[in-house]
């Protein structure tokens, strides 16, 4: 079984949904899951990974990764941006916002 469909089978366990459950509520029909969950790749597209993420209740990005839509180094670029933002508080956050939409703005 595939990395990827380990976690979408046990996504689908931890919120208590069939795979006629998931079927109705996304439109994905029962044997692609099922061929999802077994490990098939190229299964299912970014869309219909995105709608299980959003149902499951789970982040996207490890999704895309695991289903190879993205490179955990695609990501590199946009982390570096945000390291250790968690550590501020939000009037924080919307200084360093306003800073950077002076900048944007300046370079116009």
């Amino acid at each position: 079984m595939s990395e990827l469909g380990d976690y979408l089978r046990k996504a689908r366990n931890i919120k208590g949904l069939s795979q006629a459950k998931v079927q109705t509520q996304i439109g994905i029909t029962n044997s692609r899951l099922c061929r999802a969950e077994n490990g098939a790749d190229n299964i299912l597209s970014a869309a219909e990974l995105k709608k299980l993420a959003v149902l499951y209740d789970v982040p996207v990005v490890p999704l895309f990764i695991m289903a190879g839509f993205l490179e955990t180094s695609d990501l590199e670029e946009y982390q570096s941006g945000f390291k250790n933002t968690s550590m501020l508080d939000s009037e924080e956050k919307n200084h360093i916002q306003s800073e950077i939409d002076f900048i944007i703005k300046k370079k116009g």
